[in-house]
């Protein structure tokens, strides 16, 4: 009796901590369009966590436009009507949403073959990101990808996502997010159902059978206590302010996009 009541208790802490960090959910459509420039042709398609749209999200998306990444800024809540653990264990509407993610980027490529896309994602979402992405046409490809604490399995096999990342792969990592990626996913499972630790707090590992081509995409971004300055405290909230996305991200995901700039696509070359 006194195990089982203490395991109830755990599973209640847990909850309520994922709950807490993930912020409170906004109301409104799935696609939320936070800024749009016409002359822009670079798009941040922002995924939240399993708390859905949250002003974690807006602060992280807007940051990354002060900081001169994009100026098509969009949200896209895939959780609805699920929230926090329902939202992590709803594996079929998951998987479906990523389809409409998928859908939703390809249209973009489509109706612009030169449009750059930024897929960012936080926790939970980042799953929903790496579905996305190997739901994708085989001709598609995003600019780069950012993972902000994915609730991933370390050892998930990121190949066919990767397969559709013309540039880098950001994963942003800390020990500090024990709490949530560490007993959290231990408790109720990473977002694909494995009960282990997730990517976000020991970062990502290649199965034999994975690509080494497409996992040399992969950069790590451990914390760093210099970050203390922007706000982040190493938890599983820490990276989702605006000033760490505009003066820590923006910079790196610049170059990616510069770097893009100055590429042929070969596919327009003729």
């Amino acid at each position: 009796m006194r195990r089982v009541a203490g395991s109830s208790i755990a599973v209640v802490l847990i909850g309520a901590a994922i709950s807490c960090c993930g912020g409170c959910q906004l109301s409104g459509a799935s696609i939320a369009t936070i800024h749009s420039k016409a002359s822009s042709q670079t798009y941040i398609v922002h995924l939240p966590g399993i708390a859905g749209e949250t002003q974690f999200d807006h602060m992280w998306v807007m940051g990354l436009g002060s900081g001169g990444v994009a100026d098509h800024l969009e949200i896209y809540d895939w959780t609805k009507p699920n929230i926090w653990i329902p939202a992590l264990l709803a594996y079929a509407h998951n998987r479906s949403e990523s389809r409409v993610i998928a859908a939703h980027i390809a249209a973009k490529l489509k109706a612009d073959p030169n449009a750059h896309i930024i897929l960012t994602a936080w926790s939970g979402g980042c799953q929903v990101a790496i579905w996305a992405l190997e739901d994708l046409p085989p001709e598609a490809k995003i600019e780069s990808l950012l993972l902000d604490a994915p609730s991933i399995t370390p050892t998930y096999d990121l190949s066919r996502a990767l397969s559709h990342v013309h540039n880098k792969m950001y994963v942003l990592t800390s020990p500090g997010d024990w709490f949530v990626l560490g007993i959290g996913t231990s408790l109720f499972g990473t977002s694909d159902g494995t009960r282990t630790f997730g990517a976000g707090l020991v970062g990502f590992s290649r199965p034999s059978s994975a690509s080494a081509e497409q996992y040399r995409k992969i950069r790590e971004l451990r914390y760093d206590g210099k970050w203390l300055r922007y706000g982040d405290l190493g938890g599983h909230s820490g990276a989702m302010g605006k000033d760490f996305a505009e003066f820590v991200l923006a910079p790196i995901l610049r170059a990616d996009r510069d770097k893009s700039a100055h590429t042929i696509n070969p596919a327009l070359a003729h």
